[in-house]
């Protein structure tokens, strides 16, 4: 039997006792990062209920590149925690191994909507890694549950 071909940009989850850990994979760096935050979200709603309601830039600064995703994310966590925001698209507009520039359009938590699924506490550095072969990106991520 063949193997499916693996799409250019996405995310998988991974087994891990007691929390969830994703490994997502891109042609950029940029899609580390996007498919990071797409994951982050699919554990917590239904992605494909969201709208784009909303529009916001953010900006995130780390010391090294496994910090800016680890940061990133959490960063999301808490636009979720503060402001009930869900990002639905999210277009990274200027990045670095210590800066992140992103435009966020999703929308707040809306009960009648959308339904949550699993509390995420954090983005953890546990079994991090950022690894480039050839053309191609790949990271692991552990969300503490």
């Amino acid at each position: 039997m063949a193997k499916k071909p693996q799409k250019p940009s996405g995310y998988r989850s991974v087994p891990h006792t007691a929390d969830a850990g994703y490994i997502v994979w891109g042609t950029s760096l940029i899609d580390i990062f996007v498919q990071a935050a797409h994951a982050l979200y699919s554990l917590m709603t239904d992605r494909r209920r969201l709208q784009n309601r909303q529009v916001m830039e953010v900006e995130v600064a780390a010391m090294d590149q496994e910090a800016l995703l680890v940061d990133w994310l959490n960063y999301l966590l808490y636009l979720y925690d503060t402001k009930s925001f869900f990002a639905k698209d999210i277009d990274i507009l200027e990045i670095s191994p210590n800066y992140l520039k992103a435009r966020l359009a999703g929308e707040e938590l809306d009960p009648e909507r959308h339904v949550l699924k699993t509390g995420v506490k954090a983005a953890t550095y546990h079994q991090l890694s950022i690894s480039r072969h050839d053309a191609n990106w790949e990271a692991k991520i552990i969300f503490d549950l």
